[in-house]
């Protein structure tokens, strides 16, 4: 692993555990077990580890949604029909957020702080909100989403989506279904992924009302499933 993998990946995990305002560059370089000049000859300030950290999610994030914003301008083509898209997107992006749970717990300041983050996540965060459009309507068209109205009420959807996806974790970790704060590797894996399973429910209950009930009970079930083989695998690895 390159040098900089390492600075980023012990970085990551010290800001989930200690807070970022609570972690500094000799922080993560004793963490490492390198010399603090070591880590500056890489990085020049703690603001531009967690820019790399943040490409670093996006990087994976990208690989979860795996579909191109629409067309600029809009093509006349109805896109294809995903069915799995959304049980992807909704896995995907909760675990990613709680492997990186820092970042949505701490946004707000962040992103204060950084103008240069400020626009980096602006961008991104535009990018995703289209995908996730993207995502939608078709399943709106195919009538797999009902009683969803105009263009408007689906960007509303979908914004709402978004937000209960990146700050559901966080939430979570404050509620009872996270238990108690974790000191150990092990026990923050078991917190995270506690996390992410009740998050899925959350998120999945926005989608209720506009469902069939059989396939939105399909829809959980799918999501359960794979939270059981990839959510659950990841945080353990970590641990």
């Amino acid at each position: 692993m390159r040098t900089k993998d390492r600075i980023v990946e012990a970085a990551v995990d010290l800001f989930n555990a200690e807070g970022v305002a609570g972690v500094t560059t000799n922080h993560i370089a004793a963490h490492l077990g390198m010399s603090p000049g070591n880590l500056y000859y890489h990085y020049a300030n703690k603001e531009e580890i967690v820019r790399d950290a943040f490409e670093r999610m996006n990087a994976e994030a990208d690989a979860v949604w795996q579909i191109d914003p629409p067309p600029d301008p809009p093509s006349k083509k109805k896109p294809a029909v995903d069915p799995l898209a959304l049980q992807r997107i909704v896995v995907g992006n909760l675990t990613l957020y709680a492997r990186y749970i820092f970042f949505a717990r701490e946004l707000t300041s962040l992103l204060r702080a950084d103008p240069e983050l400020r626009e980096r996540y602006g961008t991104i965060a535009t990018r995703r909100m289209e995908q996730l459009v993207a995502v939608l309507r078709p399943l709106v068209d195919a009538g797999l989403l009902l009683n969803v109205g105009d263009d408007d009420d689906l960007r509303a959807l979908a914004e709402s989506a978004w937000l209960i996806g990146l700050f559901c974790v966080p939430y979570a970790e404050t509620a009872d279904v996270a238990g108690p704060p974790a000191k150990s590797a092990k026990a923050r894996a078991a917190r995270a992924s506690a996390a992410v399973e009740r998050g899925a429910v959350l998120v999945l209950h926005l989608f209720k009302p506009y469902m069939d009930p059989l396939a939105y009970t399909a829809l959980v079930v799918l999501v359960r499933s794979q939270l059981e083989t990839s959510s659950n695998k990841v945080f353990s690895e970590r641990a």
